[in-house]
């Protein structure tokens, strides 16, 4: 008799599943120059990547045939338009042109953070998350001008394929992201939402 092989599965993965809210989207127009940072489009409301391609599917005498054929990558991303924010006008200007923009989708999770080495200074450190990159020539940009707010909603279909890598924040960047709900008490700061200025 053969000897017993446990291969019936792996133990089972238990966790808080990662929340929409965590996943950013950054974008970047092609024409910037090099050392330039990504924008983040404000608002952000909606995002959606999809991996998808077609597949050569053919029936044969001796059964039938599927094999890959093409990568189809796209990324959609819903926002509602806010003064000052230039990602609707980097998207529209691709658009026009017919000029690719730069995309990331970025897990900004602390459980996923991993630390690398900085390549200035090896004994430094920084953080970075999980992301997947592309270039992407914009499908269409719709905005929507009804009663509501005024959003903007545009699809990007990635060239090749989407990439695995990693996405740099620093601790001041985290904070600015967190900022976005952050609790405050009476008299910390003063205006508006976005315009707010902290009390000394």
């Amino acid at each position: 008799m053969a000897d017993y092989i446990d291969n019936g599965f792996e133990d089972p993965t238990i966790g808080t599943p990662t929340l929409g809210k965590k996943i950013w989207y950054f974008i970047q127009d092609t024409a910037a120059p090099v050392n330039s940072k990504a924008i983040l489009p404000a608002a952000q409301t909606d995002g959606s990547t999809s991996i998808e391609g077609d597949s050569i599917d053919e029936q044969t005498k001796f059964g039938r045939v599927v094999l890959p054929s093409t990568n189809e990558d796209s990324i959609e991303l819903t926002t509602y338009v806010v003064p000052g924010d230039q990602s609707v006008d980097i998207i529209k200007k691709a658009k026009h042109d017919g000029t690719q923009v730069k995309i990331w989708r970025v897990i900004v999770d602390k459980r996923f953070a991993v630390q690398e080495k900085d390549d200035t200074d090896p004994a430094k450190t920084h953080q970075a998350f999980p992301s997947m990159f592309g270039y992407g020539v914009v499908d269409s940009l719709d905005i929507d001008d009804g009663d509501d707010l005024v959003s903007a909603d545009y699809t990007l279909n990635i060239i090749g394929k989407l990439t695995d890598g990693t996405f740099p924040l620093t601790d001041e960047q985290l904070s600015a992201l967190e900022e976005l709900s952050k609790f405050e008490r009476p008299g910390e700061t003063t205006g508006d939402f976005g315009t707010k200025v902290s009390g000394q």
